[in-house]
């Protein structure tokens, strides 16, 4: 009995859930620059998803879902944020979105472009300024 108990509890918690409804993550971008400034966005993760490129207007947002695996597998989201008249202000995110070691359940993590840099929030919390704008001389 005792082994049976155990063999439960161990299935339960390494995820063997197919009846628990899980809502995916969400990595957000806004477009908070000026007015006519277009936001470029390339995405990547570690495993090989690759976003087309987005080109946002002011007010405009993109959403990517995000699935956490856990158990060790973490996904690491990674993007490439640009912007200018010859997109010469660049910042690369380099974890713009990190899985938890363990599976989470409806997290956000929301990159604000603004004129002075790269704001974040997570789950509709600001977390403040993140990045400054990278300026490309051409």
């Amino acid at each position: 009995m005792n082994y049976l108990i155990f063999m439960l509890v161990i299935a339960r918690c390494f995820g063997l859930n197919e009846g628990y409804a899980c809502d995916l993550n969400t990595l957000e971008f806004q477009n908070k620059l000026n007015p006519g400034s277009i936001l470029k966005v390339n995405c990547s993760s570690n495993t090989n998803i690759i976003e087309n490129l987005h080109e946002l207007k002011v007010n405009d947002i993109y959403q990517i879902p995000v699935k956490e695996f856990g158990l060790g597998n973490r996904i690491v989201w990674r993007c490439l944020l640009r912007y200018g008249d010859k997109v010469e202000n660049s910042q690369i995110l380099w974890h713009a979105y990190r899985g938890a070691s363990m599976y989470r359940c409806g997290e956000k993590r929301s990159w604000i472009a603004r004129v002075d840099g790269i704001y974040l929030e997570k789950n509709n919390k600001a977390n403040g300024l993140q990045h400054h704008w990278m300026i490309i001389k051409q």
